[in-house]
């Protein structure tokens, strides 16, 4: 069992603490922007189709400020997190989370810093390493980037974010609270190397943080740029249905075409010729 482990003075956040202190909130981030950070690592896995009943591996899960919400929300037995300082991770559960969430969803976890998820022997339909690729070594992102490629499902997704810079940060080894930028084109080239399509994605993160989604490169599906709360819009659902059931939805473009033909005649000349259906 991972809770009892801590006094409750040790884990409250002192109002001089600052990110990189050793307190569970610090540790991992702006202390101040727990909540926040959290929150918008779950909601960005929601809008790109993460459901209750997926497998979930969290790199880098830190003390749960964005597992605590997937833990809640996925089936028992589909959250799985990777995180090196385990007394983070532990402190995390005692302050945030509770020994009876624990029991309850049977989450598992890894304390290695080379993102090694073998020892799941699971595959995974979503990955997230939402603070990982901003401290990280180039070395360190391939050797991720390598990981996620065998543990990620033919169809699954994994989600991550960077910090967009004009140069690469030369670091060689983890940096932390220190950041690393690198160029988006860097970041393509690694998860091509890795046999992973990379793209960007435009959703918000309370940092400035850059989105990105990756899927296995034989998976030619299309992943929408743009995040929004259309994902759960009526129109998402009709458009699962017919997809269920082999039929590809029409785009509103061509909605449009064929209800302005049912009205117009073929040689009518004030409409321009690439309107008619």
């Amino acid at each position: 069992m991972l809770a009892g482990y801590f006094s409750k003075e040790y884990y409250v956040l002192r109002k001089d603490q600052v990110m990189g202190d050793r307190n569970h909130r610090a540790w991992v981030g702006p202390p101040d922007y727990y909540d926040r950070l959290g929150a918008v690592q779950f909601v960005t896995l929601l809008l790109l189709g993460l459901r209750e009943d997926h497998f979930l591996l969290d790199i880098g899960c830190g003390s749960l400020r964005g597992g605590r919400f997937p833990l809640i929300y996925l089936n028992p037995d589909r959250y799985f997190g990777i995180e090196p300082e385990e007394w983070c991770l532990r402190q995390g559960i005692e302050a945030e989370v509770g020994s009876a969430l624990i029991s309850l969803k049977r989450p598992q976890f890894s304390f290695n810093a080379d993102f090694n998820a073998s020892q799941f022997n699971c595959q995974f339909d979503y990955i997230i390493a939402a603070g990982i690729f901003m401290h990280a070594s180039k070395t360190q992102i391939k050797t991720c980037l390598t990981s996620v490629s065998r543990s990620l499902r033919i169809n699954g997704i994994f989600v991550a974010a960077f910090l967009a810079g004009d140069s690469d940060s030369i670091s060689t080894d983890w940096s932390y609270p220190e950041i690393q930028y690198y160029k988006a084109s860097t970041l393509h080239s690694l998860a091509e190397q890795c046999g992973l399509d990379l793209v960007l994605i435009d959703a918000p993160h309370p940092l400035g943080h850059q989105w990105i989604v990756l899927t296995h490169a034989k998976d030619q599906r299309h992943i929408n740029y743009h995040l929004g709360l259309d994902a759960f819009s009526w129109e998402e659902y009709l458009s699962f249905q017919l997809l269920k059931r082999g039929i590809s939805p029409k785009s509103r473009e061509e909605y449009l075409r064929h209800d302005l033909g049912t009205i117009i005649r073929s040689d009518d000349e004030s409409v321009v010729p690439q309107a008619k259906s």
